[in-house]
């Protein structure tokens, strides 16, 4: 089946005129749906003030989470990444971003997921007689309100110190370069 196509310019000039969406799709010969999603294309709502400091990288980041997107996978979307892990670095780094946080907030307000709207609707899952669906919401529950802590992990990292100079052996008497100097440190996250 051949969809009809949709002269833009026309669409938008009846649009502008003040005809809905359904007295649009009459006069063009095409369905309510195509002409919200074609309106919806042609004239995205703007985007929140809060995205005004952003650079377009994180914008589009914020727009991928907001779609429900994990920080890694907005991250692979969003820069130019060559690996996984690196995503999930940048990903992980970009959700503590304060201004980050507040333009995916201020996108889920908009389209009516407000922190309320979304703690009721975890709290009919939490109350489900499914328990497996219980679990998973209490679970995200936990997570959403930071009773799980991120695990501090240890870590040994290596430093070499290089040296400059050379010594001279006491029993053959011959010069050497003095070794490199290894430190060991020991840090957490």
């Amino acid at each position: 089946m051949q969809q009809k196509k949709i002269d833009d310019n026309l669409l938008l000039e009846l649009h502008k005129q003040g005809l809905n969406q359904k007295q649009i799709a009459e006069r063009l010969g095409v369905s309510n749906v195509a002409i919200h999603k074609r309106l919806r294309h042609l004239c995205p709502p703007p985007l929140p003030e809060s995205f005004e400091a952003l650079t377009e990288p994180q914008k589009k980041f914020a727009i991928e989470v907001a779609k429900g997107e994990t920080a890694t996978n907005a991250a692979l979307k969003s820069y130019e990444v060559t690996s996984r892990e690196s995503a999930k670095v940048i990903g992980s780094n970009l959700m503590k971003h304060p201004q980050i946080r507040e333009a995916v907030e201020d996108l889920m307000h908009e389209e009516g997921l407000t922190k309320r709207y979304r703690i009721r609707r975890l709290k009919q899952h939490v109350d489900s007689p499914d328990g497996f669906i219980s679990l998973k919401a209490l679970d995200m529950s936990f997570k959403l309100d930071g009773t799980y802590k991120e695990k501090e992990e240890e870590y040994e990292e290596i430093i070499f110190i290089p040296s400059k100079g050379v010594s001279q052996d006491p029993v053959t008497g011959k010069t050497m370069p003095i070794p490199d100097t290894a430190i060991m440190i020991r840090r957490r996250n």
